[in-house]
């Protein structure tokens, strides 16, 4: 890649791997999220876990989201494209057919035959190969030597007998199966979790019950406050499995059948304008808005798999915290940011397409992307300052919002923890007392000669 005149393949450096590195964890919304929830929530938490059997707990949680978050988009989504493409649309004859590449289009342009077809010659256009779609094309016995993506639209066309409407409508098909199978797998997967790490802890640690309250009360009061949901982890693990698969089907529908239908209604027209909202980058980097709604079933699993009312808490925190940081805090910083740079340094990282006249965007403006940014420095539109700003302010914000989560959110979740369970501790003590003094009012003690007397 060319920037400013240098030429990178000539002279590798560290700085351009840093900016391209900052530029996919920016045009990937579940790679930064998985990056903060890492540094900035699993290992800060489970460093802070109050015992050991939580400590447990917390590190099998960290890892199977990480797994999920970092190997869906590198393994899965990669293999489930071609799939789609020739078992469900049926647009290539061969699995490692370069030709899968079409699905990367955006629903933005499935509207309409013209600009498919339009958006599919772009993307024939392009011959960049991406390193992780590289893999596959290794496998392939035809790209020894190089593994170069290129599309071809006219083998795309022959499949389908040259009935451009007939690829839209596959197109439209194999995306919407790919986007189905991904949610179900990786929201199945993170929500039905924490159920399945209740049964880990109860076999590893004897006991059912909060982990982190085993070392803050007797095992008898840690049990009596998971009673009820001993009793009803089955029913609300089904409940989860039926809420997480009516939404991804209520997504599905509002994203890709508006796509196919004809009708003309306000409300099919926004579904329809909004289905790019559900894109895959690339083909495998999951967007803000569907990644936001599974984050959001995922927490009703974990609050749904909670053993007591205090986890319930915790997890609404732990979960609430990060994820109305992460899409709301995350976005008005980085605005906030790139606005002050703009003013005080005269750089141009806010969009100056006209999306900015609204009150409230004249505070926090809409920005560019660092592709953006990075695209336009090539092309000298801007300063390089640009570029170096832009990466700045993305590293700045992703520290910041790791500090807040990390430190301060156990550390108050923790005080809450303690207090709930005081409160049991001393309940049960108070009881007990009291069993005690209405045992010593029952028993008979021994009658005076002299008070026998009287009653006689």
């Amino acid at each position: 890649m060319q920037v400013a005149g240098i030429n990178h393949k000539q002279n590798p450096s560290f700085k351009n791997g840093f900016y391209n590195v900052t530029r996919e964890l920016d045009s990937s919304v579940m790679l930064s999220r998985a990056l903060i929830d890492l540094c900035g929530c699993d290992i800060p938490w489970v460093i802070m876990a109050n015992n050991n059997t939580e400590r447990k707990e917390k590190s099998r949680k960290l890892f199977s989201g990480f797994a999920v978050a970092w190997l869906t988009p590198f393994c899965t989504l990669p293999f489930s494209n071609r799939f789609a493409m020739k078992y469900i649309g049926k647009l290539t004859k061969s699995f490692w057919s370069n030709n899968h590449k079409a699905i990367h289009i955006s629903n933005e342009f499935l509207k309409d035959t013209k600009s498919m077809m339009a958006e599919l010659q772009r993307i024939a256009n392009k011959t960049d190969k991406y390193p992780l779609e590289a893999i596959y094309g290794k496998f392939n016995p035809k790209n020894k030597k190089k593994y170069v993506q290129k599309l071809n639209i006219d083998e795309l066309l022959k499949s389908v007998g040259g009935d451009e409407e007939e690829l839209r409508k596959k197109l439209i098909r194999s995306k919407n199966a790919v986007f189905f199978s991904d949610c179900v797998f990786t929201f199945t997967t993170i929500g039905a979790f924490p159920f399945f790490n209740n049964e880990i802890t109860k076999k590893d640690s004897g006991q059912s019950g909060f982990s982190a309250e085993m070392s803050m009360a007797d095992k008898e009061i840690v049990e009596k406050r998971a009673e009820n949901y001993e009793k009803s982890k089955r029913k609300k693990f089904l409940t989860y499995m039926g809420i997480l698969t009516g939404t991804t089907l209520a997504m599905s529908l509002g994203a890709f059948a508006s796509l196919y239908s004809k009708n003309g209604s306000k409300f099919v027209q926004n579904l329809r304008n909004g289905s790019k909202l559900f894109d895959y980058n690339k083909g495998i980097y999951m967007s803000r808005l569907p990644l936001f709604i599974g984050s959001a079933v995922t927490c009703i699993g974990s609050i749904l798999a909670a053993r007591n009312n205090t986890e319930r808490k915790d997890v609404a925190l732990r979960f609430g915290i990060p994820l109305t940081i992460f899409y709301g805090g995350d976005l008005l910083l980085s605005s906030l940011f790139a606005n002050l740079s703009d003013r005080l340094f005269g750089t141009k990282l806010c969009k100056d397409d006209g999306s900015n006249k609204s009150a409230i965007n004249k505070i926090f403006p809409k920005i560019k992307s660092i592709k953006q940014v990075m695209e336009e420095v090539e092309q000298g539109k801007i300063s390089k300052t640009n570029k170096r700003v832009s990466a700045g302010i993305f590293w700045a914000n992703m520290l910041i919002l790791m500090v807040s989560m990390g430190y301060a959110v156990p550390t108050a979740i923790n005080k809450m923890i303690k207090k709930d369970v005081e409160k049991d501790v001393q309940a049960g003590v108070n009881v007990k007392n009291n069993q005690s003094a209405m045992n010593q009012s029952n028993i008979v003690k021994p009658i005076r000669m002299e008070d026998f007397i009287k009653r006689v």
